[in-house]
């Protein structure tokens, strides 16, 4: 067992209360027993609760619930293409040219869900000749009516069936995604896996084909510039067709200058074609019988330019063949001004990051198909994390939001002067199109890219919130090199964006593989927490852990008093401070962080808390400000819910936060929005929950206040802001649900997800894209946050330290866990006497030298052994509190394919 100096157990006390404290996981057979008068309230019944909480079936879609799904499925920060329920890619954004009109005020495409489009020419289609009869089919809804969809993000799986047809086809789309590899998961590319089965009784003759029309500058380019050409190149790996432009040089200057590649992998008999000008619309039919068989094809820049391959073999009765394309694009002008991006840092020398790695579409292609275990790494991923006792819903709607990675929301820069601070940048729109910068206090809430690729998240943090946005008085600007534009408190500064960055730096660290994050820039977090602590001294020249003053925030307004949910977020940074500090060796800082937490967990229940939940305590100097007041506000304990997610502990009382998230629950989540959204006297500017759904409000006003809540108004954005309170954000929603699951509220946070999985179900939008202020908002991936609360999951890297305190099925619990440099599967079982964890690591590496567990209520340990790889090693176990326990063993290093198991009796 490890030694601890006084301090260091302080630390260890404090990291083990989120494990500990408020969770106690609910087992199947209570599930009924959670059942309760609030949940009754809201219309639900026992079995409404047992249905959500039960592991279910995967959700398939067809008929017309395809209309509007639109997955996702390029690399991250790499552009963005849909697939199509049907099998279709579409809306390519990829080609630097903002096209989309964002939605105005941000709920455009809520209300009016996008469809299928098609800019240019692609697809694929089937022949078979069956005893005689040749058939074309196109894959997409125009060649088959039976089309199923199962969507497992980052892998899209489409099912054709059409009983007069002699095969079935099943398609599986991705790019490659791996966990702890943002190198990897940011490739410009799609792989199209087709697998085709003769399910008739006599031999079928098959083809199977895809086609490109060439769309190198054909958006912006003229035809007097150059001309586009196609080119087909075989080897005995690959048979391809480049699409590019030649001509001017000027043609290199245009957004969309660059190229694709269709590539089709290990071809047998396989034929290619580059393809001619093609009038009118194209398929299936054009396809197989108007191409002709030349090897390089051109016409002028404008005109359609088609070329394809195929790959044609005989099936025999019930033999099935898998058929591999990859689809590859290099457009890496996103500097120009039809880009869209605002005037960042060296705009004039950015490039997609693609660009840095690669020099062209079919190198992509040649990268992926020399290196397939990124497909099967993928495909692992896949299997990994729906390998879970948890529901299917749950699994599919708390990943959906890991998209927006893969969307023109997210994007990562090749800087061309090689500038440390920029090459590699990772930057994010709030939506796609609306909302500069990264912005501090919309991405905090975020958990998906800290969890899943904590080096990109690391890197956000040295180069933008510690680099470029970092002011010398310890400020952090909220909008990178934007910050001072628009509207704040004058100082580019928002504070709640401010809390929040301190809080991910602290997940950031722990989700290093060592300490050299938090040597590097602790002096940097020490000064952003030294402006809070000023700010805390300004009114009275003491803290009491309540900030007052001005307090610019999310809302887009500056509020002013003491305001619940700002000073719960400065009491989580001040105990992430703490635990820094600690770490670093700066223990009086620590001491003093922690003195002023213990203020705030005392002050702010005594000063805020209305006896059900936490109010919002006005400035009587500042009365013009909008303010929640006596209102219910969605983020009213957001700090705990943070400190939840990064391991801090207690950051108010368990009573009063349990007492607020319940109110919660009874005013503001609303199974049906219509008739409060007919009533309210804030009225909603934008909609994001519709009369007939469910949603939870930003701010119900249960004991009134609502007329003064919008202080004075003076424009029509204040009058937009105000509205906020009405709205149904989803963002803000699944970071109190998460709450809830992590405070063991369980049926109460599943019924608040199972209301956004509603809405967002095919067949009202499409379910890929939460929107707020935009499409694919990089707030709602806040959404992982739910799986890593379910799953009571805890890490610190550099101290070899995990945990899990699962909140559903305890007694036969499996999930997935994404670890520094790894991931793999948790499970647990327990008998009346035993139980049995273990950890599977599936890809990477995992440095370990302490497992905590939790068992059974009213049980005790009598004996542990641990394995590791079916070999007993010693280890010793500590109770620290209650139920859990700390396995400690000599620290080493899990491989892929090594699995570690807890075996425990207890009485």
């Amino acid at each position: 067992m490890r030694l601890y100096n006084f301090q260091k157990i302080a630390v260890l006390a404090l990291s083990m209360v989120l494990w500990c404290s408020g969770c106690r996981p609910v087992s199947e057979q209570q599930n009924a027993s959670m059942f309760s008068p609030l949940l009754a309230e809201k219309g639900l019944t026992e079995a409404d609760v047992q249905q959500f909480l039960q592991r279910g079936t995967p959700e398939v879609f067809s008929g017309n619930e395809l209309d509007f799904i639109g997955m996702p499925i390029g690399g991250i920060c790499a552009g963005q293409v849909y697939l199509g329920g049907d099998g279709q890619l579409w809306y390519w954004d990829i080609f630097n040219i903002k096209t989309l009109d964002p939605g105005g005020s941000g709920d455009k495409f809520y209300k009016n869900p996008m469809r299928q489009d098609h800019k240019f020419e692609q697809g694929f289609a089937l022949k078979t000749t069956y005893q005689g009869k040749t058939q074309l089919k196109a894959l997409n809804r125009k060649g088959f009516e039976d089309i199923s969809f199962r969507g497992e993000y980052p892998i899209g799986k489409v099912d054709y069936q059409d009983e007069a047809f002699p095969v079935t086809t099943y398609l599986e789309a991705f790019s490659p995604f791996i966990p702890t590899d943002s190198e990897n998961s940011g490739l410009p590319l799609i792989v199209l896996e087709y697998r085709i089965k003769n399910i008739k009784k006599e031999p079928v003759e098959v083809t199977l084909g895809g086609w490109l029309q060439n769309t190198a500058t054909y958006f912006k380019g003229q035809p007097n510039q150059g001309r586009h050409v196609n080119r087909l190149h075989a080897t005995g790996e690959m048979l391809q067709l480049v699409c590019l432009a030649e001509g001017d040089k000027a043609l290199e200057e245009l957004p969309d200058y660059g190229n694709m590649t269709l590539s089709l992998l290990k071809p047998g008999n396989a034929k290619g074609a580059a393809g001619s000008e093609v009038k009118g619309d194209f398929g299936a039919e054009q396809f197989f019988g108007a191409l002709d068989n030349r090897s390089e094809s051109q016409t002028a820049i404008g005109n359609k330019l088609i070329g394809g391959l195929s790959e044609a073999f005989v099936l025999q009765p019930e033999e099935e063949k898998t058929v591999t394309f990859l689809l590859s694009w290099y457009f890496p002008n996103l500097h120009k001004p039809e880009s869209g991006l605002p005037g960042l840092k060296n705009l004039d020398n950015l490039r997609f990051y693609y660009h840095k790695k690669f020099s062209s579409s079919q190198a992509v292609a040649n990268y992926v198909a020399g290196n397939q275990a990124l497909i099967r790494n993928t495909k692992n991923w896949n299997e990994t994390w729906y390998n879970s006792s948890l529901p299917y819903w749950f699994l599919d709607r708390s990943f959906v939001n890991t998209s927006t990675l893969a969307t023109t929301a997210c994007y990562r820069f090749d800087d061309l002067t090689e500038d440390p601070d920029n090459e590699g940048r990772f930057y994010a729109w709030e939506g796609v199109y609306l909302g500069d910068g990264t912005c501090t206090h919309v991405f905090h809430y975020e958990q998906a890219l800290g969890r899943l690729f904590p080096n990109l998240a690391r890197q956000l943090r040295s180069q933008v919130d510690f680099g470029l946005s970092y002011q010398e008085n310890g400020i952090i600007s909220y909008r990178g090199e934007l910050s001072h534009q628009g509207h704040h408190d004058g100082r580019g500064h928002a504070v709640d964006g401010q809390t929040g960055t301190i809080l991910r730096a602290y997940r950031e660290h722990t989700m290093s593989p060592d300490r050299e994050f938090l040597e590097t820039y602790w002096p940097k977090i020490k000064n952003s927490v030294k402006v809070l602590i000023a700010q805390d001294q300004e009114k009275t020249g003491a803290t009491d852990g309540i900030l007052e003053g001005a307090q610019y925030n999310t809302l887009d307004r500056i509020w002013f008093g003491k305001i619940p949910w700002i000073s719960t977020m400065y009491n989580a940074a001040l105990l992430a401070g703490a635990a820094m500090a600690e770490e670093a060796g700066d223990i009086a800082f620590a001491k003093q962080c922690k003195e002023i937490a213990d203020k705030g967990y005392r002050n702010l229940p005594k000063e805020l808390f209305n006896g059900e939940y936490f109010i919002q305590q006005l400035d009587s100097g500042h009365l013009e400000a909008p303010n929640t007041n006596q209102g219910c506000h969605i983020d009213q304990v957001l700090g705990q819910a943070w400190a939840w997610q990064a391991g801090l502990g207690r950051v108010l009382p368990e009573k009063e936060t349990r007492q607020a998230l319940q109110a919660l629950f009874r005013y503001n989540f609303l199974p049906d929005v219509g008739p409060y959204l007919d009533s309210a006297f804030i009225k909603p500017q934008r909609f994001y929950a519709l009369p007939g759904e469910g949603g939870t409000l930003i701010c119900s006003f249960p004991q009134g206040g609502e007329k003064m809540a919008p202080g004075k108004i003076n424009s029509e954005w204040e009058k937009l802001v105000v509205g906020y309170f009405s709205e149904c954000m989803t963002g803000f929603t699944w970071q109190a649900a998460s709450h809830m699951i992590a405070e063991g509220q369980l049926p109460e946070g599943f019924a608040v997800i199972k209301a956004i999985h509603d809405r967002y179900h095919p067949s009202r939008r499409n379910p890929y894209n939460e929107i707020e202020y935009g499409n694919h908002y990089t707030r709602a991936m806040a959404s992982y946050g739910a799986f890593v609360a379910v799953s009571g999951f805890t890490y610190h890297g550099p101290e070899g330290r995990i945990g899990f305190t699962p909140k559903l099925h305890p007694e036969d619990f499996h999930s997935a866990f994404v670890s520094a440099q790894g991931w793999g599967s948790f499970s647990q079982k327990r008998t009346s006497k035993l139980q049995t964890n273990m950890l599977s690591l599936k890809y990477g590496q995992l440095f370990l030298k302490e497992w905590n567990v939790v068992l059974p209520q009213g049980n005790t340990a009598k004996s542990i052994k641990l394995r590791l790889n079916d070999q007993d090693i010693p280890v010793r176990f500590e109770q620290i509190n209650d139920q859990h326990y700390t396995l400690t063993f000599e620290s080493g290093t899990l491989q892929a394919g090594d699995h570690l198991e807890a075996e425990i009796s207890y009485e």
